[in-house]
């Protein structure tokens, strides 16, 4: 394990260095957390008024739409199928960009081009989701691991601990009511060859925040759909870490505070930081457990590995995990 451990600390050393020589990620992130929590109060409204999830459909929205464009992707089982614009006046929908493979995989074949939300084409194609429950054979494995995604997502955002998989988790959400895809400027997808790569970098599968009250923890999850030889949790989690050496040097710069906020904590950012930082797995016959709560170190704050294996039928039926499970998880 010691051996694991100095890889660790050597992949948060990798990381500092790429952003200690490469400092446009410091603006231009400052910049996001400005647009984003200036937003941030007109979303609330329109939740308020005339938003809400309309499941199995869920809202998504990145850093560009989160801070400039009032618009959403809408997605079913992790995948695109439509994005809503939204103005001072009414809400669109428009399937441009997905017709195709709307029809290649759940076989709807409904057109909208910035369709009114109410009108009767938009409700005919929530009511195609609603009443779909799978993809068809066409579409192939693509997309798998937002699918799982989805469902974890799903499983994490329940309020109510009664057949919750994980307790005292919820994912962050950008006014509480789009799914927040995090970017990072780092390429990580090989934790060997670790680079900067500026705007065009890897995305945190997802990001949560876990526990109760003030010992509430921010979560950086790496989400992969197989378990295997080729890229063992021990590498997963190392991925992970290297996402969250990225949000701990961003929580420490100057628009730090500003992204606490987003990332849905109401008061000060601490002065001693501890991130969780998770893989998530397919559960197997013999899963890697040896990292489980070991705490990797830094000058003033420190990260905690986790694991999360699952089994699934239908939807996410079990786990496995180090982080702190329900104690009640079965419908009364």
């Amino acid at each position: 394990m010691s051996d694991f451990t100095d890889e660790c600390k050597n992949t948060i050393s990798q990381v500092e260095e790429l952003l200690k020589q490469n400092t446009e990620w410091i603006l231009r992130y400052a910049e996001y957390a400005e647009k984003i929590n200036a937003n941030s109060d007109k979303i609330k409204n329109l939740k308020k008024n005339r938003f809400h999830e309309w499941a199995p459909l869920y809202l998504y929205m990145n850093v560009t739409q989160a801070k400039s464009q009032m618009e959403f992707s809408l997605r079913y089982l992790g995948q695109d199928v439509a994005k809503l614009k939204v103005t001072t006046d009414k809400i669109t929908i428009s399937t441009k960009g997905f017709i195709e493979k709307n029809k290649r995989d759940f076989d709807c074949d409904i057109k909208l081009e910035d369709s009114e939300w109410k009108s009767v084409n938009a409700a005919n194609f929530r009511r195609h989701f609603s009443n779909y429950s799978k993809r068809t054979r066409n579409s192939g494995k693509e997309n798998e691991e937002h699918r799982i995604e989805s469902l974890l997502l799903t499983g994490f955002s329940k309020k109510s601990s009664i057949d919750k998989i994980l307790c005292n988790i919820q994912p962050v959400k950008i006014a509480g009511i789009a799914r927040f895809q995090m970017p990072t400027p780092l390429g990580a997808s090989d934790i060997n060859k670790l680079k900067y790569s500026g705007s065009g970098g890897g995305g945190i599968d997802i990001i949560c925040r876990f526990g109760k009250a003030n010992t509430t923890k921010l979560c950086i999850m790496e989400l992969k759909d197989e378990n295997n030889s080729k890229e063992p949790p021990v590498k997963v989690i190392q991925q992970s870490l290297a996402y969250a050496t990225f949000i701990r040097e961003l929580l420490r710069s100057n628009s730090g505070q500003e992204w606490w906020k987003i990332f849905g904590f109401n008061g000060k950012l601490p002065d001693h930081l501890e991130l969780y930082v998770a893989c998530i797995m397919p559960s197997i016959d013999k899963n890697d457990t040896s990292f489980a709560n070991k705490i990797i170190g830094t000058a003033e704050d420190s990260f905690r590995l986790h694991y999360l294996y699952f089994q699934e039928v239908i939807k996410i039926a079990k786990v496995l995990t180090s982080l702190k499970q329900c104690s009640v998880n079965k419908s009364t």
